[in-house]
């Protein structure tokens, strides 16, 4: 009779545990908070060694520059991220709040995070801007320098540069497509990795100078985590190329976001 009785328990208790399991299952992989890293380059005002070449007040680029707008709009974001240090926070949202009612308010820094990230933010109802760059000093012209040196690295920096000069000279829906596909990520992170190898007779100049860049981009995304997001969120961070590169890869490999394809937001008419 025990037996008979822990039979029919045991099979009571199989549905239930069935769909729990189906449950857990249903949360881990439809309730991923999206993101689109959209890498940018910089319209204005930057100590970057490369910048966009092209000249905003200029009604073509200002057309493409609302097209590509309207197209991040359509992603639908409620948090807007860019590449200023949270602890200007209070006037960066001050002054976006001013903007939303006024678009001659506008931050005095690289206008990419005011026709972009403000107007997208304005455009899409968003409330808050954060914040989530972190400075730390980058010794680039040293590695440059270091490669210099010997010829066939100097050739291998010399073609880099020469295709940052042609990618900031395209179009601008044409650049920003291209500095964010897959290739042109690795490409940019295999120059950096390259960088890390400049380096004297026992000496790792290179290596040093390249994990301070690596750990500014580590703190952007630390940055990234503290800011309070839910399920419901659809997250886009606008930063220069190089550190959406650094992000992709952070991001890709965490369990609570879904990437974005962001070329998937690149109409360009033929």
């Amino acid at each position: 009779i025990v037996l008979t009785l822990l039979y029919f328990a045991i099979l009571s208790c199989a549905p239930e545990k069935k769909e729990e399991k189906e449950i857990q299952i249903d949360i881990s992989e439809h309730k991923k908070i999206r993101v689109l890293n959209f890498g940018s380059s910089h319209l204005t005002n930057t100590s970057d060694a490369n910048q966009s070449l092209l000249d905003i007040k200029d009604p073509k680029v200002k057309a493409d520059l609302d097209k590509l707008v309207n197209q991040l709009v359509s992603f639908k974001p409620t948090v807007i991220c860019i590449e200023l240090q949270p602890d200007n926070n209070a006037f960066v949202n001050e002054t976006y709040q001013k903007y939303k009612v006024n678009q001659s308010n506008r931050l005095n820094y690289s206008d990419e995070m005011n026709s972009i990230g403000f107007e997208v933010g304005r455009l899409s109802g968003v409330k808050k801007i954060y914040g989530i760059d972190s400075q730390i000093g980058f010794d680039y012209p040293s590695l440059i320098s270091l490669a210099n040196e010997n010829k066939s690295d100097s050739l291998f920096v010399e073609n880099i540069m020469n295709n940052y000069k042609r990618v900031n000279s395209l179009p601008l829906l044409e650049q920003f497509r291209e500095i964010n596909t897959s290739d042109y990520k690795r490409e940019t992170l295999n120059f950096y990795n390259f960088l890390a190898t400049m380096h004297h007779l026992e000496s790792y100049e290179g290596a040093d100078i390249i994990a301070d860049f690596y750990k500014r981009n580590l703190r952007i995304y630390s940055n990234f985590e503290d800011i309070p997001l839910t399920k419901e969120d659809r997250v886009l961070i606008i930063l220069g190329a190089t550190h959406t590169a650094y992000l992709d890869f952070f991001l890709e490999n965490n369990p609570k976001y879904q990437l974005e394809n962001t070329v998937d937001y690149f109409k360009i008419e033929e």
